[in-house]
């Protein structure tokens, strides 16, 4: 599974994917609006694949998921957390 994680500095739900994402044994690639794109937007529509507002924005094997809450969506739909976000014991 390929996940990259869109990001920008001092962004709580950033953190929180990344952790999500982190705590489910998953490795990801972070790129963030300060250091990799230099608040190009341009730029970013082109990674993202749209114009977003919010960050984090998340890929999946190259098919964007969206948003810290589409991402806790995508893995409760998979069984892998609850809609809260707090990973199921197996």
């Amino acid at each position: 599974m390929e996940i990259v994680i869109y990001s920008k500095n001092n962004c709580q739900y950033c953190t929180k994917a990344k952790n999500l994402v982190k705590n489910l044994g998953l490795e990801y690639k972070e790129l963030t609006l300060e250091k990799d794109f230099d608040y190009d937007a341009e730029k970013l529509i082109e990674h993202v694949g749209k114009k977003v507002r919010t960050m984090p924005q998340i890929k999946i094997n190259g098919e964007l998921v969206g948003g810290y809450n589409q991402l806790v969506e995508y893995f409760a739909d998979k069984g892998k957390v609850n809609f809260k976000g707090e990973i199921i014991s197996e």
